[in-house]
């Protein structure tokens, strides 16, 4: 209801068992409350600490068990490369993708799908892809689904060279500070600005050999899935407290009837 007036919200029955079982189901929901605020601040907690491995692992300032080499200071452009293959009819409107930041390479709704398909750019596994408009806000994804798809003519498709830069060592490398600074830079602080791979080619970073990359990308992918699984794991008790109340709060399950 948009508006309740007062004396029809007091006139609003409620179940209201006994005391006694009043006191328990509010125990009950409580401990609910209270291993939800621990996993909350554990994910908390996580992101904090995988926050921290990659200003270390990434930058070289703590060294993997094993590697030694000294690392190199490259371009975006020496690793990597534009890539601007049309769809020319080879795929269908169900393989066009967009990026968003929360979610990456995600289906296009179909009423903002264009008539037309075939200057759309084809995107293989393990290549990137960004609206040039909105690099600036985090919308960049690395494609790891099996099959080709396809973003909008209009976005900077590129790939990593082989034996050079591991697509997921790069996806976790833009998620850092550095990443964040040279964007803005680039575009002098604009809300609306256009990079394009030229543009960000210039970014230059700390990279070691390649089975080094692969070697810290894995670190990093394993925190992020333990982080993941904490946050599916919130959810899960975020829903069973609410189907809890749902009963409780209702008296379609009672509890300390009787004793």
């Amino acid at each position: 209801m948009k508006k309740i007036t007062k004396p029809s919200l007091m006139a609003l029955p409620i179940p209201l068992p006994p005391q006694g079982e009043r006191e328990k189901i509010a125990s009950i929901l409580s401990t609910c409350d209270d291993v939800i605020e621990r996993t909350r601040e554990l994910i908390a907690a996580k992101r904090e600490q995988k926050k921290g491995l990659m200003q270390q692992l990434l930058t070289g300032k703590r060294r993997l068990r094993g590697y030694r080499d000294p690392w190199s200071q490259p371009y975006l452009g020496d690793l990597a490369e534009d890539v601007a293959r049309r769809n020319n009819g080879k795929l269908g409107k169900d393989r066009l993708y967009a990026v968003t930041k929360a979610e990456g390479l995600v289906p296009m709704r179909a009423h903002v799908m264009g008539e037309s398909v075939e200057r759309c750019k084809v995107v293989e596994r393990d290549w990137f892809a960004y609206n040039p408009m909105r690099i600036n806000v985090g919308s960049l994804a690395l494609w790891e689904g099996p099959d080709e798809v396809m973003v909008s003519g209009d976005y900077v498709v590129f790939r990593c060279f082989d034996r050079k830069l591991a697509p997921p060592y790069f996806n976790h490398l833009r998620r850092t500070g550095r990443w964040e600074h040279f964007v803005r830079n680039s575009g002098n602080g604009s809300v609306r600005i256009r990079l394009y791979f030229d543009d960000i080619a210039e970014f230059r970073f700390p990279c070691p050999g390649i089975d080094e990359q692969r070697a810290i990308a894995s670190v990093l992918t394993a925190a992020d899935a333990e982080i993941a699984a904490l946050e599916r794991k919130l959810t899960a008790l975020r829903e069973q407290k609410r189907g809890l109340m749902q009963r409780l709060l209702t008296g379609a399950i009672r509890v300390g009837v009787g004793r």
